[in-house]
C-alpha cells in the first residue's frame, strides 16, 4: 500500500510538472519513462537531438569471482564491452567516467576500444562507487541487508529505513550531483558503475514500472544495462531504459 501511494504521488508530480511546462509557468525537470522494457542502446542514442546531452548509466560488463576493487572482467566481459562500443560508433568523442573499481574502468576501456576512439579519457567519480543508496553499510552487513533480494524489496516496497535512504529522494540527489558535472561533459557520456546504483536509478527512472523484483522473481539488472538520462538545453530531463546486450535482465 505504501508503494501504491508513492507511485501515485510520483506520477501525479510528473504530470503536474509537465502541465506547468506546457502552460509556461515553470519547466519540467524530470519526465519519467512510460515503457516497461529495455531499449537497445544504439536506438536510444539515435533518438537524442544534436542540442541534447545523453548520459548512459550502465552496470559494468561480466566480472570474475573477485568482488573487491581489484576484481576484473572476464574475457567474455571484455568482449561484451567492445561489442557495446561497436554499436555506438560515431564520429564524435564520448565522455567516460567510472568508479575506482578495476572492472568498471575496464568496461569504459572496452567500449572506447570498440568505438575505435582515439582521444579516449576516463575520469573516476565517487558518485559511481555503487553504495549511493546505503545509509548505514555496517548495519546492512550486520543484518544481511546488503544483497540483491533486500535491495530490490526496499526499492519497490520501502522499509529498511535504518539501512537505506528513500529511493526517490536519494535518486534526485544523485541527479543533482550529476548536473554539476554537466558543463564539462560531452554530448554523449558513458558512466559505468555497479548493480546497486544502476538498478536503483533504473527503477526510479522507469517510475517503478520496470521489473527488477529480484526478491520476488529473480529478475535483476544485467551487465551493460541501465538508464539513459537525456537532458535538453534548458536542463529538463527524461529517461529511457537501455540494454547493451541481448537482454536487460539477469534471471
Amino acid at each position: 500500500m505504501k508503494k501504491l501511494f508513492a507511485f501515485a504521488a510520483a506520477t501525479a508530480l510528473t504530470f503536474s510538472l509537465l502541465a506547468c511546462s506546457e502552460n509556461g509557468t515553470s519547466p519540467s525537470r524530470t519526465a519519467f519513462v512510460s515503457d516497461i522494457g529495455f531499449n537497445d542502446i544504439d536506438k536510444v542514442l539515435a533518438e537524442v537531438a544534436d542540442s541534447e546531452k545523453v548520459v548512459f548509466l550502465l552496470r559494468h560488463a561480466e566480472r570474475g569471482e573477485d568482488y573487491s576493487r581489484a576484481g576484473l572482467l572476464t574475457e567474455n566481459g571484455i568482449e561484451q564491452s567492445k561489442s557495446v562500443g561497436e554499436k555506438l560508433k560515431t564520429e564524435e568523442d564520448f565522455f567516460y567516467a567510472s568508479s575506482d573499481f578495476g572492472r568498471t574502468q575496464q568496461t569504459c576501456d572496452g567500449i572506447a576500444e570498440g568505438r575505435d576512439e582515439k582521444n579516449y579519457q576516463r575520469e573516476t567519480w565517487d558518485i559511481l562507487d555503487g553504495e549511493w543508496y546505503e545509509k548505514n553499510a555496517a548495519l546492512n552487513a550486520e543484518k544481511n541487508w546488503h544483497n540483491w533480494e533486500t535491495f530490490s524489496k526496499w526499492a519497490y516496497e520501502g522499509g529498511f529505513g535504518q539501512g537505506y535512504y528513500d529511493l526517490a529522494t536519494r535518486s534526485e540527489e544523485w541527479l543533482d550531483s550529476l548536473m554539476k558535472h554537466l558543463p564539462s561533459m560531452k554530448r554523449v557520456n558513458i558512466l559505468i558503475s555497479h548493480d546497486f546504483l544502476v538498478a536503483g536509478m533504473t527503477i526510479y527512472g522507469a517510475n517503478w514500472q520496470i521489473d527488477l523484483r529480484q526478491w520476488m522473481n529473480g529478475k535483476w539488472i544485467n551487465y551493460l544495462a541501465g538508464i539513459a538520462i537525456i537532458i535538453d538545453p534548458s536542463g529538463n530531463r527524461r529517461f529511457k531504459t537501455v540494454r547493451g546486450l541481448e537482454t536487460g535482465r539477469l534471471q
